[in-house]
């Protein structure tokens, strides 16, 4: 048997396929890592604006209440057994050190991608880790309930233990396409439809265009089917040429796609979602009555961009001219009214290519926590966004990989070297 076919195959080298291929290999088992790219990690050379937000600082069970859940219960053992001080010492050992935002987010000290890729690349490599680059795995081969290898383009590779970290479907042109979302499915493993997540949100009507690149900070932002509010997420927003995106249109954007399925939902958005409306109220009031003779418009402008309060009054028949000594009552509580709850519009559509990671594909109750192994197919693991899990930005979904990466190599290490008992087959000596 060739020594490749002797190795524990590991496909896909992003943030869980790297730590999963080094762990493997830091416990003895010989270990191959396969990369359809050129170069490997392009999601994280991408991620974070190119400055990597690593992973987000504070108690695990802290970032586990973080995501939903069912995939906070699956998480768990891997948030424990792989945290984010770990994966900072790892890059710390290998010269990468990393910082604290005061929003919690962890950055590497240079604020390049490309710092922390390297280390993990070297690490895996230190450890006898072998990477190849350019091959394309088209199937996953499986005998009698058992992994046996994987078909690339011009043959196969025989292996009793495959790691699937693969990704999602977001980001195509990063080689994330949802191929191991499709070779689960073929294996007849429950697959969780994918959605998109921590996407854009295309507003329909159109907003005003001159609006894009016009930020609203800390607001609320809502998702509504008809009266009923299906979910809301606080931050800011950013308008952009299609609709809004920032923190709050992204955390909301899982949501607004399974509502979207069912039928048509709105965005609403409360400006000032720590202030009650009577006490709003009573600070616009405040407000006019400083400066009578002020124009609403310019007052208003004193608590939004400017660029938008226009539009925004205008859609409650508040003319801008309007001085505050003749403007009513009614129509100062009509102003208030649109500053807790201004409908945005419909939600047009969720551009899943956009969006920085997929909720759905290989379902949880698929794999065993402890293990990240199938519960139908053995020696097959799967890890990282491969998997029906999807946190908010800050981080969160990088440590997800990392963790559940470490607990496959962990698992796929033990039980190669269980196979091939007090004999396993040399590896590549670095």
């Amino acid at each position: 048997m060739p020594d490749q076919e002797k190795k524990i195959l590991v496909i896909g080298a992003g943030a869980a396929g790297l730590i999963a291929a080094w762990k493997a290999a830091s416990l003895g088992a010989a270990v191959l890592l396969l990369e359809r790219n050129s170069k490997p990690a392009i999601k994280i050379l991408i991620s974070g604006g190119g400055k990597c937000n690593v992973t987000h600082d504070g108690p695990m069970d802290e970032m586990g209440k973080a995501f939903l859940k069912r995939e906070e219960r699956f998480l768990k053992h891997a948030f424990h057994s792989f945290t984010n001080h770990d994966i900072r010492s790892m890059l710390s050992e290998s010269g990468v050190p990393t910082f604290v935002r005061p929003d919690g987010r962890v950055f590497p000290v240079s604020l390049k991608a490309g710092d922390v890729v390297g280390a993990l690349v070297d690490s895996l490599r230190k450890n006898g880790g072998e990477i190849r680059l350019n091959t394309r795995v088209t199937g996953i081969l499986v005998s009698g309930g058992r992994a046996g290898g994987v078909t690339v383009e011009g043959g196969e590779i025989a292996s009793g233990h495959i790691i699937l970290t693969t990704g999602g479907a977001s980001y195509r042109k990063t080689g994330t396409t949802g191929d191991g979302i499709s070779w689960g499915a073929g294996l007849s493993l429950t697959i969780v439809p994918v959605r998109p997540a921590l996407a854009p949100i295309r507003v329909d009507p159109p907003l005003p265009a001159d609006w894009r690149g016009i930020a609203i900070r800390g607001g609320r932002l809502s998702l509504y089917s008809g009266h009923r509010r299906v979910d809301s997420c606080p931050g800011d927003i950013l308008f952009t040429h299609e609709g809004i995106s920032g923190p709050a249109a992204l955390g909301l954007s899982r949501s607004a796609a399974v509502a979207l399925e069912k039928g048509e939902v709105a965005l609403r958005l409360d400006f000032f979602p720590g202030v009650e409306f009577t006490d709003l109220d009573a600070e616009l009031n405040r407000l006019i009555a400083a400066g009578r003779g002020k124009q609403i418009g310019s007052i208003v402008c004193g608590m939004l961009p400017d660029r938008i309060v226009p539009y925004l009054l205008g859609k409650i028949q508040v003319p801008l001219i309007t001085r505050g000594y003749v403007l009513t009552r009614e129509a100062r509580r009509r102003i208030v009214g649109l500053l807790k709850s201004w409908e945005i519009g419909g939600v047009g559509g969720i551009d899943i290519d956009r969006g920085e990671v997929t909720a759905g594909g290989i379902s949880l109750d698929e794999i065993v926590p402890q293990t990240m192994e199938s519960r139908n197919v053995r020696g097959l693991y799967a890890a990282g966004e491969v998997l029906d899990i999807a946190g908010p930005i800050g981080g969160y979904n990088l440590q997800a990989a990392f963790s559940t990466g470490y607990v496959a190599g962990t698992s796929a290490a033990r039980n190669w070297l269980e196979s091939y008992g007090s004999n396993p087959p040399v590896r590549n000596q670095r």
